[in-house]
């Protein structure tokens, strides 16, 4: 079985956990795609045959060799980590970013700023800086904003480092004042995009599944809001903010903490991923909306 793999275009495939959050929910149990944890928010699967499938639970589970075995083996022969150019690296290979995040000792030997830390914004861009270089790490928030402008699929806004005990979230906050803003617009910004992708999955005519909006305040901050339908049954997502709109057309605002104080225990975070909170209610007006 694994041979076969092996020569049936077996490619690996970078997952961030909001895709697989999205998946569990359209292709659950035997039909989940099996994955390899790397670290942080992030696995590495395999993609087969002509259509790159994913391989899946129920595939992989009576495969002879380990997961993981089989995995090594595909990007055995990737291409090696380009050179960094002004201390970062960018690699628009999928084979090999995965290669390199499986194994970490293709890094060995980049001119970084202190240890590597990789960024898996999109499965053709993945981007290694210095974990102590401010400039080339700003530069990764700069193809980051552009990715996203640019619509297509992302990955993960969550930097993992190298440490001794293998890919750990890589803890920006505080380590860069000047870029403080920046990783809080970028992490927002993919947010954003992961909802949306999740909201398709979770559509039903008994809920109102609630996207997050984007908006720049005057300071320059980037933050997020919902609209919660007052009375409505709603999926809200995580934000800054929700808007409450009443029957009647009026709107206040709430901070989400300020929000879930005043509803109580009537209002449930689900186990749904990205995350979200059940607010109960009627069903939609509108189920549109």
């Amino acid at each position: 079985m694994t041979d076969t793999i092996g020569g049936n275009g077996a490619v690996p495939r970078i997952y961030g956990a909001s895709r697989l959050g999205v998946l569990a929910l359209t292709a659950p149990g035997a039909a989940h795609p099996r994955v390899e944890y790397v670290g942080g928010d992030l696995f590495v699967g395999i993609d087969q045959g002509p259509e790159h499938t994913a391989v899946t639970e129920g595939q992989a589970e009576g495969w002879p060799r380990p997961f993981r075995e089989v995995l090594l083996g595909i990007v055995a022969d990737a291409a090696p980590v380009p050179a960094p150019v002004d201390g970062l690296t960018v690699i628009d290979d999928e084979k090999a970013s995965a290669a390199a995040v499986l194994d970490p000792s293709r890094l060995a030997g980049l001119a970084l700023s202190g240890p590597p830390v990789v960024f898996a914004l999109a499965r053709d861009r993945v981007a290694v800086a210095g974990a102590d270089d401010e400039a080339a790490v700003a530069r990764v928030l700069d193809l980051a904003e552009q990715l996203f402008e640019g619509g297509g699929p992302l990955v993960s806004a969550h930097p993992i480092v190298l440490a001794s005990d293998g890919w750990q979230p890589f803890p920006w906050q505080g380590r860069f004042g000047a870029l403080e803003l920046r990783f809080a617009r970028v992490l927002r910004l993919f947010s954003v995009r992961a909802y949306e992708a999740q909201t398709v999955a979770l559509q039903r005519p008994d809920l109102h599944v609630a996207d997050p909006k984007i908006r720049v305040l005057e300071s320059g901050v980037t933050t997020t809001f919902a609209t919660w339908p007052q009375g409505t049954a709603t999926l809200l997502p995580v934000v800054d903010n929700v808007i409450i709109a009443d029957p009647a057309g009026a709107l206040s605002v709430a901070t989400l903490d300020q929000f879930l104080d005043a509803a109580g225990d009537a209002v449930v975070r689900t186990g749904l991923s990205p995350a979200r909170y059940f607010v109960p209610g009627e069903r939609p007006r509108d189920a549109g909306a």
